[in-house]
């Protein structure tokens, strides 16, 4: 039987109004979101009009322009990273969808909501007025930010209006980043909807999966894949707190980690928080399998002992399958009893807080001064 029929093209990125825009412009294929080329026409979109226009303008503006490292690393990296990473995290999460019907978690007779659930979710996701309110609050954002009017390459002078290629940043290429960002987490909250949908079906978990989590290990590695997501956006973050300090990490307290750090404690509890669904689930696959193996492991001890200790009827010691079979048993009733009840894997968790702290690693380096950070932190150390 061919499991996977029932959700032949699951995806929570092939669809929206910007996806059908770069379709129909040929920079995606047909088959998936984002691309090489639909990476470089955006990535161009949002930063090439900028040193152009800058360019034009003349004077020392271009000088101010490419000593702003995050102009840069906002829009030729983190945009970047965020429209480049749509193929995997999409495949992932496919995979991840399909992998409950091929592993069995979903009876036959839960098929059906199973795949509403999966429909449902990518009829959100075509959705032009999700998209819309999106753009709306990307400018809005926009709004509400403050620039430095001493930025001389985004205004004329100071308590001026803003350039050519200020109007460009402002208008274009800051709101497009941020609609890009909150797509993503659009694109989490359907994620995370699907997930409470599936958490409420009647789950054939298995206490004794190896996993430990009942089968449903697979979760944890998924969300792993938002790991290039959380970088992008820490790599803004990063180059944001680093403009703000021209003197550079060094000289700096310690509590200059602090942004970064908050960062990959929010992205794993916002990453991770949808597993917590399936733990009421797991908990009664656990209580049920410690009261069934408990049955079983005092039943069958009871006739171990019976046979080799009390009759003393057992046969020949070598080779006797009782002391296999209770030796396996033994093995089991151990995993039921270590059956976690969130489905928890440390090296994806490893994953998504490291992609949070890797944009400050990559400004060290470049900063050549990686090793006095270092020292400096371990001076800190109680």
């Amino acid at each position: 039987m061919d499991v996977s029929a029932p959700l032949p093209d699951f995806s929570l990125l092939k669809g929206g109004p910007l996806f059908r825009v770069e379709r129909a412009l040929r920079l995606v294929p047909s088959e998936r979101p984002g691309g090489f080329r639909c990476t470089l026409a955006l990535v161009m979109l949002a930063w090439l009009p900028i040193p152009l226009l800058t360019l034009l303008r003349g004077g020392t503006a271009l000088d101010a322009l490419f000593s702003e490292l995050q102009v840069h690393a906002q829009l030729l990296l983190a945009l970047a990273v965020l429209i480049a990473a749509e193929p995997y995290v999409d495949g992932r999460l496919s995979l991840a969808a399909r992998q409950f019907l091929a592993s069995h978690l979903v009876g036959v007779g839960s098929r059906p909501a199973f795949v509403q659930a999966a429909r449902d979710a990518m009829r959100w996701r075509d959705r032009a007025l999700a998209e819309v309110c999106l753009l709306v609050a990307a400018f809005a954002l926009g709004l509400l930010s403050r620039h430095d009017p001493a930025r001389t390459w985004i205004f004329d002078g100071v308590g001026e209006s803003p350039s050519l290629a200020g109007w460009w940043y402002l208008a274009v290429s800051q709101p497009l980043f941020r609609f890009l960002a909150l797509r993503w987490l659009w694109r989490g909250v359907l994620w995370a909807r699907f997930l409470f949908r599936v958490s409420r079906l009647p789950l054939t978990l298995v206490p004794t999966h190896p996993d430990m989590t009942g089968g449903l290990g697979f979760l944890a590695i998924c969300q792993a894949s938002f790991a290039p997501v959380v970088f992008a956006l820490a790599a803004a973050v990063a180059s944001e707190v680093w403009g703000d300090q021209p003197d550079g990490v060094v000289g700096m307290p310690l509590p200059y980690l602090v942004p970064l750090a908050v960062l990959g404690g929010i992205s794993a509890i916002v990453v991770y928080a949808p597993l917590g669904f399936f733990t009421p689930q797991l908990v009664r696959a656990k209580r049920r399998g410690d009261l069934r193996f408990s049955e079983l492991a005092a039943w069958h001890s009871r006739r171990f002992e019976r046979k080799w200790f009390a009759d003393r009827e057992g046969g020949e010691l070598l080779g006797a399958p009782e002391f296999s079979s209770l030796a396996d048993l033994g093995s089991a009733f151990v995993t039921a009893r270590k059956m976690r009840l969130f489905p928890f894997d440390p090296r994806s968790l490893v994953a998504v807080v490291g992609a949070a702290l890797a944009p400050l690693a990559i400004l060290l380096m470049l900063d050549r001064e990686f090793l006095k950070v270092l020292k400096q932190i371990h001076e800190g150390l109680p």
